[in-house]
């Protein structure tokens, strides 16, 4: 009987305790907010220019903590010059990154340079642009470096096709360039491609230009432009902000 006694006396001095205990809102804690969602912009020189700045603060009005490199002649034609795949690995994207921006293929309007396990018994070292296995090689890279985006955990990978440029020729290749992107993209588990076109014909804006004189470089005004365009989709695409 003396050992029910202390069990007894033992449970309800525990039961006491347990509706003594204060709630946290009673407590007046507050539970610890959630970290920012993170995003990260990849991608060519113009993510050095105004075009990346834009994003990165429209992103950061919106609460997210972002991470920005560009890379001057960034591409996938030529990664003995820029390997773009050893550029991705050094950064900050997993399972907590809510969007990568993607903006390539301006410095891929040229011949494709193999890898020597591409590379056929011909043993040619590149492939010229506009040939069927220009397409072919450009389209594998393309989405092997986007799956690599999702696989590493990114919500979203937005490729921000390459915009209108003041370069006739230039223009002409981009054409095939964001096809195959957009291609890429919609073969991804988490990417998607959205068209920035809209400028041909059109490079100057109450007297501003909009893009550089290398006529593909956004000027400030032409790169508030393309973020004016896009920004509805882009928006939509990142679902609720985090504010």
């Amino acid at each position: 009987m003396r050992a029910v006694g202390a069990w007894l006396s033992a449970l309800l001095a525990l039961a006491g305790s347990l509706a003594a205990a204060p709630s946290a809102a009673e407590s007046g804690s507050e539970p610890e907010p959630a970290p920012p969602a993170e995003a990260v912009l990849v991608g060519s020189s113009s993510f050095n220019q105004p075009f990346g700045h834009i994003i990165e603060r429209e992103l950061e009005s919106r609460g997210y903590r972002v991470t920005r490199k560009g890379v001057d002649g960034a591409g996938l034609a030529r990664p003995d010059y820029r390997d773009m795949n050893q550029v991705l690995e050094t950064l900050p994207i997993g399972h907590g990154t809510a969007a990568v921006f993607v903006y390539l293929g301006v410095n891929d309007a040229q011949d494709a340079w193999l890898y020597p396990e591409e590379r056929e018994s011909a043993g040619l070292a590149s492939v010229p642009f506009g040939a069927a296995d220009w397409d072919t090689v450009y389209g594998r890279r393309a989405h092997s470096f986007l799956e690599r985006i999702c696989e590493r955990g990114a919500h979203r990978a937005l490729v921000l096709l390459p915009v209108d440029v003041n370069r006739p020729d230039l223009q002409r290749r981009l054409e095939r360039i964001r096809a195959l992107q957009a291609q890429a993209a919609a073969a991804t588990s988490c990417a998607v491609a959205v068209r920035t076109n809209g400028d041909e014909g059109r490079f100057e804006d109450d007297g501003l230009a909009t893009r550089l004189p290398d006529g593909f470089h956004m000027s400030e005004r032409g790169a508030q432009i393309v973020w004016q365009r896009i920004a509805g989709q882009v928006l939509q695409l990142l679902g609720p902000t985090t504010r």
